[in-house]
This record gives C-alpha cells, sequence and structure tokens, in this order.
C-alpha cells in the first residue's frame, strides 16, 4: 500500500512539475488557439514566462517580439498575462485579465509608435509621420468591443507625407473615453502648429460619425494644397469634414 501511495505521489509532482515548467514551444498549439489570428514565431521560455521573437496578425506584418507573464491562476480559468511587445518603431506594454471567454480587462496600456508604419491612408491623401504615445489605464472589452474606455494620447511632430511634400501639424491631442459601449473622442492641436485642428468622434454598436474642422494659421503653400484635396474649404479657409456609417448616418444630426 505505502508503495503504490509513493508511486501516486511521485506521479502527480512529476505532473506537477511539468506544468509548472511546461516549455512554451509546447503550448504553441494552445496559445495560437486562444490568440485567434496571432501568429507566433521563434517561441521559448515556459507557458508562465515566455518570449516569441516574432508576431504578427492574421497573416499581416511582423510586429516585434513579444515577452510575456502568465499568473498560474489560469489553471483555474482566471487568466491573467502581462504583455510587452517591442520593436524599433514599435513598443507596447498591458496587463491583461480574462475571466471568462466573452470578458477582457486591459489595464496600464503604454503604446509608442512611429507613424510611418502605417503607411499611406487614402483618408489623409498621403502617409501620416511622427511619434504617437497612447496611455489607457483602463478599459473593459465584451469580445471585441469596449464597454468602458479610457485612454489619452500625443501625436508628435505630426505631419503627413504627400506627392508634393511634407505638411506639417504640429502635435496632435487625443482623449477617449467610453461607458456602456458608447464611445467619444476628441482631438485637437496644442495651438502652435500651422493648421487650428479639432476633431468629435462618436462611437457605438450603431455606427460611427467623425467630424473634423481645419483652419490654416498661414499661408504655406504645402498646407493649402492639402487642405485643398481633402475638400472644399470655405471662404475663410475652414475646412469642414464628416466621416460617418452604421445607422449614425441615418440620424437627424448626420444629415444636417
Amino acid at each position: 500500500m505505502k508503495r503504490w501511495l509513493s508511486i501516486f505521489l511521485v506521479g502527480v509532482l512529476a505532473v506537477g512539475a511539468l506544468i509548472w515548467f511546461v516549455p512554451a514551444s509546447w503550448a504553441l498549439p494552445l496559445l495560437q488557439s486562444q490568440l485567434r489570428g496571432v501568429h507566433l514565431e521563434g517561441v521559448s521560455g515556459t507557458l508562465w514566462q515566455g518570449r516569441a521573437e516574432q508576431v504578427s496578425i492574421a497573416n499581416g506584418p511582423p510586429l516585434g517580439s513579444l515577452d510575456w507573464t502568465l499568473s498560474h491562476r489560469a489553471l483555474l480559468g482566471d487568466i491573467h498575462v502581462g504583455v510587452d511587445l517591442h520593436q524599433p518603431q514599435l513598443q507596447l506594454k498591458a496587463q491583461i485579465h480574462r475571466p471568462s471567454s466573452t470578458q477582457m480587462d486591459v489595464r496600464d496600456l503604454t503604446l509608442h509608435m512611429n507613424m510611418a508604419m502605417l503607411g499611406t491612408q487614402p483618408w489623409l491623401h498621403g502617409a501620416p509621420q511622427g511619434l504617437l504615445d497612447v496611455q489607457m489605464p483602463q478599459a473593459q472589452l465584451q469580445g471585441i468591443w469596449p464597454m468602458q474606455l479610457d485612454a489619452t494620447g500625443n501625436w508628435w511632430q505630426a505631419s503627413v507625407r504627400t506627392a508634393q511634400g511634407e505638411v506639417p501639424l504640429g502635435t496632435m491631442m487625443l482623449a477617449v473615453t467610453g461607458q456602456s459601449g458608447a464611445i467619444q473622442g476628441t482631438l485637437n492641436d496644442n495651438g502652435s502648429g500651422p493648421v487650428q485642428t479639432s476633431g468629435r468622434l462618436s462611437l457605438s454598436p450603431l455606427g460611427w460619425d467623425l467630424q473634423i474642422r481645419l483652419i490654416p494659421r498661414n499661408d504655406d503653400p504645402a498646407v493649402l494644397s492639402w487642405l485643398r484635396s481633402l475638400g472644399t474649404p470655405a471662404a475663410d479657409g475652414t475646412l469642414e469634414l464628416r466621416y460617418r456609417g452604421g445607422l449614425a448616418q441615418l440620424s437627424p444630426a448626420a444629415r444636417q
């Protein structure tokens, strides 16, 4: 009897040690099935504290290397993970809690990105340049939709690279908040750039509505040419832009 008990205890300890120190490469199929669309390469370390040399999403371009720390509470279905994604043009850190398969809480997220990574954006009629810093103390997602959100950001040395040349915009400031699935955002310049900028964003599961007002502060030919490429300015040079979709465009306010 004692012999079988000893064998049982040794087996339990062996299984426990295997789970505690399971290599991340062994757990790769499980990791990628949970991450849904995220592809990891060059995985090392353990399931609980590991590293991927390269990360990509939905067969997109490489995003950089990823380090993670996973709490052992995941064995009980309560997933807490810290992530650190980094490359020369992109750094992202966050703490993620996934209490259920449909809910995700994100805290202490910081993002630093070279905007040139985005390439040419048709709605901008050019390629954004400069550095973006974002801080998001907290967000709560239901599925993939943010139910609660609190984030601020700065787009430093903002500019748009066009076929006619570089269009400077100064520094842009972004603030986004959300409650009960309704997201509100504002975009403003810091008052010293060549374009006075003010924008408002409304976003919900029913639709979205983005309004931007751009007013040149000087007669810079590159700035004026870029504004005319976006729309028809008023007599005083003010350009009003509006982009909307979903049911938002059917509201009376959207038709004004």
